[in-house]
């Protein structure tokens, strides 16, 4: 199959600006990730399990693109946003291996500009670093919104 898709460019800019008693800081850092193809973008709610038996998957990573699956070695970005004005969401990033967790406060953001992570209960080095294979999510009291978007090549 012949592709009508022209791969584009993505530009990541984070700027910090910080004034303190007169004295400006901060810095404008920018970040491009080439020839990229595919992007997933989506508004989605997060239930909330206080037991934390039950996470609603957001995105799967494996050796193709599938229905609610990335292709894992085209992986360039991934950025999450908690779209809820009160509760925060706790984010569960798996590994072949092991999983991490992030807590994203109300109104913030997540970003993961590498496919790789290590997570290690028990270490003071890292140890392999291995693919993702799922991002996953769970709503602190009530059920959330999020947005994220998943860019590959």
């Amino acid at each position: 199959m012949a592709t009508t898709v022209t791969a584009a460019d993505l530009t990541v800019t984070i700027t910090e600006s910080y004034s303190l008693n007169g004295v400006d800081y901060g810095n404008t850092m920018n970040k491009t990730f080439t020839s990229n193809g595919e992007v997933y973008q989506r508004i989605m709610t997060i239930a909330a399990d206080a037991e934390r038996a039950s996470w609603t998957d957001i995105i799967n990573f494996g050796a193709r693109d599938d229905a609610g699956q990335a292709d894992i070695t085209n992986y360039k970005y991934f950025r999450i946003k908690n779209l809820d004005d009160a509760n925060f969401l706790e984010l569960r990033v798996t590994g072949t291996a092991d999983s991490f967790f992030v807590k994203i406060k109300a109104g913030e953001t997540f970003l993961l500009m590498d496919n790789e992570i290590d997570a290690v209960a028990s270490s003071t080095t890292i140890g392999t670093l291995t693919d993702i294979t799922q991002i996953s999510a769970n709503a602190d009291t009530d059920a959330i919104d999020i947005e994220f978007v998943c860019v590959t090549v």
